[in-house]
């Protein structure tokens, strides 16, 4: 079965102290020529001018609240909570969308109801440099080690998978990875690529600060399960990924 083609998406940004960089991740989200978006902003109770510029766009975000947390996985679950949208982007502050056309081009087909997880791929600056960055997904890995290999922002989840799912508070570096381990291997369902250039993506980010620790996490998320066949199959000129075999519509 297919899933309704143009489903409303949920954008979720979360930041803190970020009155440099949050104008023009809001902006990449509102110039989306993609017209069923409900874009949430969580703030953890900036104090720098970050809620001024909020307040800024109020009028066309959905939801925003501004108020102390514990941490980017915490207003993160607190987004998935209010999420309305049949599919969750996280968009946090410092990164945004490469272009105004992405969701437009990643909603652009209609999708089995078993695919869990779109991904594309992620821009980067190195060097001074912009590089479009192909993701290499966990579940193709070879390696004994291995991290999420999928940027954080050019993933869109299927909400419900989240809210029967949230972030995991117990590995505060890596429970993205866990996330989308626990959908793939445990919920069986599916990881649909295109290739599309989705996000610029900010390398400067806190899981990158802490590369070590998340080193540690990740080897106890493998080491609790580990992972089944790996099978893949060509729909449409794109890549479905399946813990288990992948379904025909």
């Amino acid at each position: 079965m297919k899933t309704n083609k143009h489903p409303k998406v949920s954008v979720i940004t979360v930041s803190f102290n970020a009155v440099k960089e949050i104008e023009k991740t809001i902006l990449s989200v509102l110039n989306q020529t993609y017209d069923n978006i409900e874009y949430i902003i969580i703030d953890g109770g900036s104090t720098d001018g970050t809620v001024d510029i909020i307040k800024k766009y109020a009028d066309r975000i959905a939801y925003w609240v501004s108020e102390p947390d514990v941490g980017i996985y915490f207003g993160m679950n607190k987004g998935i909570k209010v999420a309305t949208g049949e599919w969750i982007n996280f968009m946090n502050a410092g990164d945004y969308f490469c272009d105004s056309d992405v969701l437009s081009k990643m909603f652009c087909d209609e999708f089995i109801d078993n695919i869990g997880c779109l991904f594309g791929n992620s821009e980067e600056y190195r060097e001074g440099n912009l590089y479009s960055v192909k993701p290499s997904p966990f579940f193709k890995s070879k390696k004994k080690h291995f991290g999420k290999g999928i940027c954080h922002q050019c993933m869109f989840f299927r909400t419900y998978l989240l809210k029967q799912h949230p972030y995991n508070l117990s590995f505060p570096i890596a429970a993205d990875f866990e996330t989308a381990y626990w959908i793939y291997r445990e919920s069986k369902k599916e990881f649909l690529y295109k290739d599309i250039d989705v996000a610029f993506y900010d390398i400067t980010g806190y899981s990158n600060q802490h590369a070590g620790e998340a080193y540690f996490e990740e080897e106890r998320i493998i080491k609790q399960n580990k992972i089944i066949s790996k099978n893949a199959m060509i729909i449409k000129g794109y890549v479905i990924y399946s813990s288990f075999g992948s379904k025909k519509n």
